[in-house]
């Protein structure tokens, strides 16, 4: 028996009230004896149950069961959350698909390649195992930057110009944090991005909802809109918007501009999933070149959801209180991580990770949009590549049912709904192309 079946085992027993709070546990000898476990298997359940908080060590005396919350029940989280479709995402045990997640599958990243960076990295930069990082952002890991955006995307910055962060999503926090007081106006895509809406209200924000098209936001509603309001940013996708997988014309990027400069608001352009673009990729900031726009980036998407290294590209006037909000709320991003990323942005090896995934990607959309017309299913916005396809059913004008069934079969969607501002997406679906195949194919006949 391991030290984990043992453990699992214990904890069970102490659950089911086997032994009271307060009881003596039976000595490691006892144990050892009765149930033919190693001795080196039980010390380690034991020295773990005491960590979480279930049994108590008295040196001499021997192992307690505690009188404390570790025999509490495992509740992990309240009713509002477990109900939460992101959150059952991003919790849900690994006997769940997560069709609906915005990330990419385990296979898809290059473990192996990782682990090598890893290593080397390790070897290199022994310090940042245990220093805190540059408020900033990494010197030379911000260059690379600089030198990796103008060959994508044509922005041409320089490193004080970037700030680095924990993930996109802080970045979106940071710069909310500093643009919006409590009743000023917003815009956002529409359908789009479920925290970023939660971020922006929470902030105080008025949130209003910008109609995504296949050539980028309704600019004719914008206009409708700003002729009776002020608007204090407009926070969009540009590249495999989530959720409908559409880009922006640059025509479309274009006349957005015209309305920034007109009405006085900024662009803040979230372009993480920009990188699965096997081509150069239309941006804001390309025609603007970070005078009124904000650029985010993040490599969380591409490479590794733990390895949290984001970016905030934009004018100097912004980097300083962008700086010191980030050094108010986190300080800085682990040190270690940034260098890790500066070395496969120095060695080629992300660009040769990226390749494979961008023709991954373009496959898997072609196969999973063929897939799901064959069964009648639709979409307004039909992705070039990406990850997302934002489908429909013309039989079924609302997917709450269809989305429970597929859970009840161990399959997670995300409902339309969780990425709605004041339309009603009820019969829309997010779909990662990445989780998909064939054998899927039957739960989606209507």
């Amino acid at each position: 028996m391991t030290s984990k079946t043992f453990h699992n085992e214990l904890e069970q027993r102490l659950k089911a009230g086997e032994w009271s709070p307060g009881q003596r546990m039976p000595s490691i000898r006892q144990v050892v004896s009765a149930a033919r476990v190693s001795y080196h298997n039980v010390v380690s359940a034991y020295a773990r149950l005491v960590s979480e908080g279930m049994l108590e060590a008295h040196p001499g005396r021997g192992y307690y069961v505690s009188r404390g919350s570790g025999l509490l029940p495992d509740v992990r989280t309240t009713e509002c959350m477990i109900s939460d479709p992101l959150f059952k995402l991003l919790q849900g045990e690994a006997h769940y698909l997560k069709l609906g997640c915005g990330w990419l599958p385990p296979a898809w990243r290059d473990s192996e390649l990782l682990a090598k960076a890893i290593r080397r990295t390790a070897r290199l930069e022994q310090r940042s195992l245990a220093d805190y990082g540059d408020v900033s952002g990494y010197l030379p890991l911000r260059r690379q930057l600089c030198v990796y955006l103008k060959r994508v995307t044509r922005i041409d910055i320089q490193p004080s110009q970037v700030l680095t962060t924990v993930g996109a999503t802080q970045a979106l926090d940071l710069v909310t944090r500093l643009l919006i007081q409590p009743g000023d106006h917003v815009f956002v895509d529409e359908p789009g991005n479920g925290n970023l809406i939660k971020l922006i209200r929470l902030a105080g924000g008025h949130v209003v909802g910008v109609p995504r098209t296949p050539d980028g936001p309704d600019t004719s509603e914008m206009e409708r809109y700003l002729a009776g309001h002020e608007i204090k940013a407009f926070f969009c996708n540009s590249t495999f918007h989530n959720p409908t997988g559409g880009n922006i014309s640059p025509g479309n990027a274009f006349k957005v501009l015209c309305l920034a400069a007109k009405h006085d608001f900024l662009v803040v352009e979230d372009d993480v999933y920009g990188d699965f673009s096997p081509v150069v990729r239309r941006t804001f900031a390309e025609l603007d070149n970070l005078e009124r726009v904000i650029y985010i980036g993040s490599f969380s998407k591409c490479l590794s959801a733990s390895l949290r290294v984001g970016y905030i590209a934009c004018s100097q006037t912004l980097i300083e209180p962008l700086t010191r909000l980030k050094l108010l709320t986190c300080v800085a991003v682990p040190a270690f991580c940034e260098r890790f990323i500066n070395t496969i942005l120095a060695d080629g090896t992300y660009v040769g990770h990226m390749k494979e995934v961008q023709q991954k990607l373009i496959m898997h959309q072609t196969q999973t949009q063929r897939l799901l017309r064959t069964n009648g299913w639709r979409f307004d916005i039909t992705p070039e590549s990406g990850m997302f396809i934002w489908a429909y059913h013309p039989d079924l004008p609302d997917l709450q049912c269809f989305i429970k069934k597929l859970e009840q079969k161990n399959i997670l969607l995300m409902p339309g709904s969780a990425f709605s501002v004041t339309l009603d997406h009820r019969r829309f679906t997010r779909i990662n192309c990445t989780y998909f195949s064939d054998t899927l194919e039957k739960h989606f006949s209507v």
